[in-house]
């Protein structure tokens, strides 16, 4: 009898212990302590020799350390490949394309051969604060969502920046109104998506724009998504004069594409989107 007393309180005490494993597992996965998926950083790059060791440093300096960082140089003609030969990091692969293809292309390219389960990107001459990746990572993980995105501060030649979202768009987002905040024009930039691997390579970047290529993808990617955001300021982008963000003529050309085309969104008649070449609008995207 009390052999079989014992048996019945080791099975009660086998069942307790289980139960507190399991509790304290889910507690650890709420908690990230499991951060360990790959995710792929995209660097496309022309002649920016004088800028991409710095912007690279700073993903190679993340706090999330599980990364693959593939630099797509876009047929660079200064010592952008020489600079790269010398970093000493098996996670950093670079790509030289054998002709010039535009960024959108290098984008692509990089997302073709990128094998981490997420994918984010970078530009050669912006910058990434040392905990962007883990904090996108973590709130993608606490939402259960495919995107994230963050704030970003746009630094205009040093002389004037601006944080996006506005305080105004944000008001939107808490709403869960970001589909009809971005029929007003776009406040997510490609250096702020942190998304799901298998939903970016069936998307892709549109190489007929020259720009607003980042609007057209999100426009595209984010109806029917399940999509967070990360408050913080966690990039700081640089705009300067020979950026293609400064060229008028290849923006009209890429307003007229946005145009022509039809995304899942339903706007007013008034906003943006339902009518890109009203010139009352131009303003917003220069």
């Amino acid at each position: 009898m009390i052999f079989e007393n014992n048996n019945f309180f080791l099975y009660i005490l086998k069942i307790v212990l289980f139960l507190i494993l399991i509790y304290f597992s889910i507690r650890l996965q709420k908690n990230n302590f499991f951060l360990v998926d790959k995710i792929s950083v995209i660097i496309p790059s022309y002649n920016r020799g004088h800028s991409i060791i710095q912007s690279l440093n700073s993903v190679l300096e993340q706090t999330y350390h599980n990364l693959e960082i593939l630099v797509i140089d876009d047929c660079s003609t200064d010592n952008t490949e020489s600079l790269i030969s010398k970093i000493e990091d098996d996670r950093v692969k670079y790509i030289k394309l054998k002709e010039r293809k535009g960024a959108s292309f290098s984008r692509n390219v990089g997302i073709k051969y990128a094998t981490g389960k997420y994918i984010t990107f970078q530009d050669s001459d912006d910058i990434y604060h040392k905990d962007k990746i883990e904090k996108q990572y973590k709130n993608l993980i606490k939402k259960n969502s495919e995107i994230d995105f963050c704030r970003v501060c746009l630094n205009f030649n040093s002389s004037f920046k601006a944080i996006f979202p506005r305080e105004y768009q944000e008001k939107k987002i808490r709403r869960r109104k970001i589909l009809e905040e971005l029929c007003n024009g776009n406040f997510i930039s490609t250096q702020s998506l942190l998304i799901s691997n298998s939903l970016i390579k069936n998307t892709l970047f549109d190489l007929k724009f020259s720009r607003l290529q980042d609007y057209d993808l999100i426009l595209r990617l984010l109806p029917n998504r399940k999509v967070s955001y990360t408050k913080e300021v966690l990039i700081d982008l640089y705009r300067k004069n020979d950026s293609i963000s400064s060229d008028v003529k290849k923006l009209n050309e890429s307003l007229h594409l946005l145009s022509l085309k039809e995304y899942k969104i339903n706007c007013k008649k008034d906003s943006f989107l339902s009518n890109p070449l009203n010139p009352k609008f131009y303003l917003l995207m220069k």
